[in-house]
Formats: structure tokens, sequence, C-alpha cells
């Protein structure tokens, strides 16, 4: 917490921090410079004291005026300061007057003004009386003093109402010159010009043989004279030695006057401020935008803060600069307050990123820009590539600058997810020969590592081939699979055949190679279609026989194997019966000569059909499945059995 009390010195603005009980006055000094200055009432204060000092008059002349008053001013109202010079001199018979001081406000208009005192001149013999060669108190000029030969008129008169002093009666003229008023110069003298006046500019008059009067309207010294001095009516100059100049007239328009003469050397101006001091506390006297400062102000009565701001309550100012906040009493005895806060720019901070859109397993780099330090949200670094998940993401960067000051910026960023690409084939184990087809599914565009998207080709090798697929999808993201496609060997059979001999006792024995282990058979004995039969067969009658082979690959090959039988007619017990054809697919036909009798029985020994014959009985077989049946033939006491293959 800072405190700050504010006193004027000079042109210089000092900080005290003081009690809230101590007294306290911003006290500005005029000293002599040889030109015109200004004082600037205060922002917050609308009363003030001055004092003024009226210059000597030149050779240990007369005294200056001094003047005090207590006025009401306006803030920030600009008074004009004329502060006067001591009378100048050459040797004892030619001294200058006085300048008086001056404070007129900014209508030019005066304020309080102390006259000058007149210039003494002697040439060492007696003891002049030196009459009326101090400043008056009153608004008049005292006329100068001497003698003049016998001739009284010769000698300026004092000025009146604000005017500088003139020559008495006609033809008189004095040496020495005339003090100069607020509003008109001094009448001219035979030596030199006289004093100005204070709307004039204040010059002294220039002595013709030195003695200049000061600054402020002092006059002249002459030949043997003493020179007028300046103030707000003039003073008159003096004829011959031993004379003096006449004091120049005051004015004070201020309340709570102290008037008196006395002040030796230069003129000098004194301006206090009339008020007790605030106790201000001020929690920044610098901040940035957007932030808030508390003013806290204590007096003998209730503040009142201009701008805005409550006093003790945090302040948040709507604009950037520096901002005078003043503060005021219902208290007349309260001093009032200015503080200056400067309220700092925010950084004009910038978010940029490299690429707004990324597919999962990229990486991107955010860079702020317009401060000197950044910090970002979800820990990124600056400058710094890295790789965020799957998503939609606001990325915020802080930036401050040197002062401390921060603002913000931010970036949208996509992440996208990788399409869940999947490799397929409409098989993945093939024989040699056969073809296949790759397909990519979850993306839009594929390609790949081998054959295009979904066209049919023959491998031509056997093996197992990877094949990759990369798909792209409407994102532009990628991903991969792959499958594999094993290729076999072309499924071969090798047989051997036991012919028929006795009857129902052929073989086929056959053997497969290629393809994927193991192998699943189906024989056409019990009809095609019905896969899970045995490799080999036995119990064979004379025939043809096709059998299909598949591999766990889904490889097929087929055969067809004829078993020879030597059994074409059965002479057993004498009978002599022919059966044919035998296999048969829809009429068998049954010779045997004479009269017969004839069954037909499943391999089990159920009887399925029977019937007459003589010497020949063609046989229908359409209610008969596909399969080996027994038919027995019966004659004269003896009988034959025979197996049949329906297919």
């Amino acid at each position: 917490m800072k405190q700050f009390k504010i006193k004027t010195l000079g042109a210089f603005l000092l900080a005290f921090a003081v009690s809230l009980s101590s007294s306290w006055a911003q006290v500005t000094t005029y000293d002599y410079t040889g030109s015109i200055d200004t004082y600037a009432v205060p922002a917050d204060v609308t009363s003030i004291r001055i004092e003024t000092r009226g210059a000597q008059g030149g050779n240990d002349g007369g005294l200056g005026a001094i003047m005090i008053g207590d006025f009401d001013v306006t803030p920030g109202e600009v008074l004009t300061i004329l502060v006067g010079q001591e009378g100048q001199i050459n040797g004892t018979s030619q001294a200058g007057g006085g300048g008086g001081s001056f404070v007129a406000n900014a209508a030019d208009e005066p304020m309080i003004v102390s006259g000058g005192g007149g210039g003494i001149a002697w040439n060492g013999g007696g003891s002049p009386p030196f009459v009326g060669a101090d400043a008056n108190t009153t608004t008049n000029g005292n006329n100068g003093y001497g003698s003049d030969g016998g001739s009284p008129t010769r000698y300026g008169v004092g000025g009146v109402d604000g005017n500088g002093s003139t020559i008495a009666g006609p033809g008189g003229m004095g040496h020495a010159g005339n003090g100069g008023g607020f509003y008109t110069s001094g009448a001219a003298a035979l030596c030199g010009p006289p004093g100005m006046s204070f709307l004039a500019g204040g010059a002294g008059g220039v002595g013709c043989s030195g003695g200049s009067g000061g600054f402020g309207g002092g006059a002249n010294g002459g030949n043997f004279g003493g020179g007028g001095g300046g103030g707000y009516s003039g003073g008159g100059g003096a004829y011959h030695a031993p004379t003096n100049g006449g004091g120049g007239g005051s004015f004070n328009d201020g309340a709570n006057q102290d008037n008196s003469v006395g002040n030796t050397g230069h003129g000098q101006i004194i301006i206090e401020v009339l008020c007790e001091e605030m106790e201000v506390d001020v929690t920044d006297e610098v901040i940035c935008f957007g932030e808030s400062f508390t003013l806290n102000a204590e007096g003998e009565g209730t503040i009142t803060w201009d701008g805005g701001v409550e006093n003790g309550e945090p302040f948040t100012p709507d604009a950037t600069g520096i901002i005078t906040y003043t503060a005021t009493s219902d208290d007349d005895g309260d001093c009032g307050f200015s503080i200056d806060i400067e309220v700092l720019e925010l950084p004009e901070v910038t978010a940029s990123v490299d690429e707004d859109e990324i597919c999962l397993g990229e990486s991107i780099t955010c860079n702020g820009g317009g401060a000197d330090e950044y910090e970002w949200s979800d820990g990124i670094d600056d400058d710094e590539a890295f790789g965020p998940e799957v998503g939609e993401y606001i990325y915020v960067v802080t930036g401050t600058d040197d002062a401390g000051c921060e603002n913000t910026a931010e970036v949208e960023v996509t992440v996208h997810a990788l399409p869940a690409v999947v490799a397929t084939a409409t098989d993945d184990e093939i024989c040699l020969g056969e073809t296949v087809t790759l397909n990519g599914e979850g993306a839009t565009d594929y390609e790949w590592s081998a054959e295009e998207d979904g066209v049919e080709f023959t491998p031509d090798a056997t093996g197992t081939t990877t094949y990759m697929v990369t798909g792209t999808d409407d994102n532009g993201c990628a991903n991969t699979d792959e499958i594999d496609v094993t290729v076999y060997e072309e499924l071969t059979i090798t047989y051997t055949v036991v012919e028929e001999i006795l009857g129902s006792d052929g073989e086929i024995d056959i053997t497969v190679a290629g393809g994927n282990p193991a192998y699943d058979f189906d024989w056409d004995n019990d009809g095609l279609g019905e896969w899970g039969d045995d490799e080999d067969l036995t119990g064979l009658t004379g025939g043809t026989y096709e059998v299909m082979v598949m591999c766990e690959a889904g490889c097929e090959a087929s055969e067809t194997i004829n078993v020879g039988s030597q059994v074409g007619i059965d002479e057993l017990n004498g009978l002599a019966v022919a059966i044919y054809p035998n296999p048969a697919a829809d009429v068998v036909t049954i010779t045997l000569e004479g009269a017969f009798i004839y069954t037909f029985t499943s391999v089990n020994g159920a009887v399925l059909m029977n019937g007459n014959g003589f010497n020949s009985e063609e046989i229908s077989l359409d209610e008969l499945a596909n399969g080996m049946y027994m038919i027995n033939v019966f004659a004269d006491d003896q009988s034959s059995i025979v197996k049949l293959v329906k297919e």
C-alpha cells in the first residue's frame, strides 16, 4: 500500500507521507529572476494565500511594501508573477528606484501588488531628510523629494489608480526617472527612459550615467537625483541631490490582509495553499487495462473522487493512458488531492498453429505473438511440437509483455481419428491356379502393396503372401491393414484298384497329395453331396466309381475310377443268372432260363421288393435310392446272390 502527499516547491512536485492529524501547506516561493513567471493553481486547490514584497530602492534607499492576502482561485487557473529588482546605484549621487512585485490573474487584472522603494541620491554633504522614499501600502505612489535650487516644481508626482508617476507643472522635469505603475509607465525624465508598467513588461528605467531602475517599474536615477519606485502606482523621480525618489503604491484585493513596509533587497512572492492534507492510500500507480486499483482518501470531511472512482472501492478504468483522478472534500479545510494512474495497454497477443486439422499420430506446433512471454493451456509449450489425441480443441495462449500486462488469444484444432481400415480377401486359402480378389474397407480410397483394390487375380506361386492396404478417408487420414493369402499346390488323386472276383470283393485305395490336409471325401456309391465318406472303398462290385476330395483350404479334385469284375454270370448252385447292367441307374434286367423268383434286400437284410420272372425280367429301380443292394434269385430249390449298385 502506498501513501501519497503532494507539496509544491518552486517548479517541483514533491511527495510526502505525513500522518492524518498533521497540518500542511503547499508553498511556492518566487525570487527575483529578471523575467515574468507564472503560477498554475493546482487542480484541487480553491484557496491560496499570497505574500508579495516590493524591492528596496538603490543606495540603501526606501523600503519595499509587504502585502499579504487570501484569495479564492479556480483549480488550473494560471497567475502571472513578476518579482521586483532592487534599484541600482552609481556612486552616491545616482540611484534607481526599486521594482514592484506583482501578481495578476489570467485576465491581467491585479490581485496583489507591493510597491518598491525610491532611490536615494546625495553628494556627501549634509543629512538629507529622505521624505517619502519608502513604498506605500496604499494604492498611490509618493512624490519625489529634494533640493531643486528654488524650483519646487522640478520633481515627479506620484502616480494614482495604478498609473505611472507624472511630471509636476509646466516645464517641471527632474533629472531622475519616474516609476511605472500597473497600467501605465512613468513619465520620461531628462536622463534616460522611465520605469515601464506591468502591462508593458515591467522593465526598469535606464540611467544616462548609471543608477538604473529595478525590474518591476523602478525608475532610473539621474544626475544628483533618485529614481521613483515601481508599484501599483509609480513613485516620482527627484531633481537634485541630496534627494530621493518617491516609493511606489501597493494593491491588495485579498481577504485577511496583513500589509506593512519593510522589505530590503530584492523583492519576493510567496504563494501558500490554504488547507489540511488528505491521507491517501493507493494500491497501484501503474496497472494494466482491465485491472483495478483502489484509492482511499481520508480528511476532515467526506471525500469524493472524480472519474467514477468510489473512495475505498476497487475501480477499473475503461481507457488507457495517464489518467488524473482528483479527490475533493465537503470540508473547505481539506486540501484537494490529485494522482496520475497510468493504465497500460494490453499486448496485442496472437495465437497461431501450423496445422489446424490433423490426423491422429501427427503433430502440431503452437506459437504466440505480440508479447514477450507465452503460457499455453493444456500444458503446451510455445513453439514445441506435440501430438494431441482425437477430438476438437481450443488452445488458449496468455501473452505477457515487459510491463507484466497480459492478454489472450486462441486457436481451434481438430484431430481426426484414423479410418478403421480392414483388408479382406474373397478367400485367404486357395490352390494354385485359383483366383482371389482383395478388398479394402473402412475408408474412401485404397492402395494395395501388390494388386488393385477389388480386381480379381491369380497368384503365380505357392506359399503365404502378406498383402497390405493403405486406406485414406475424406479427411485425408490414412491407416493400414494386412491380410495373408496362402496358395497351396493343386490336389492330386492317385489310386489302386482290386477287381471284383468272387462277388462284392472289389477295392479302391486312393492317395491324395497337395492342398491343405486334412482331406474330406465324397464317394458316389451312396450319392454325391454327402461329405464325410471313407478315403478308401472295399466290398465293391465291378463298376465305375467317382470320388470328390476337398482339403481344409477348400481346394477340390475329383476322380472317376473303374472297378473291373470277373463275376459276369453267377453259376453258383447250378443257376446261370445274369444281372445287367451293374451298376444300373434306372432299370436292371435279370435273365435265367425258366421260371424264377427274385428279392431285393438292403445290405442289412431288409426286403425291399420281390417278384417272379420267366427267362428274363426287367425291373425298375425308381423306388430305390442310390446305393448297394443284394438280389436273391431262386429256382428249382437253388439260389444265387448278386450285389447290385444303383447310381
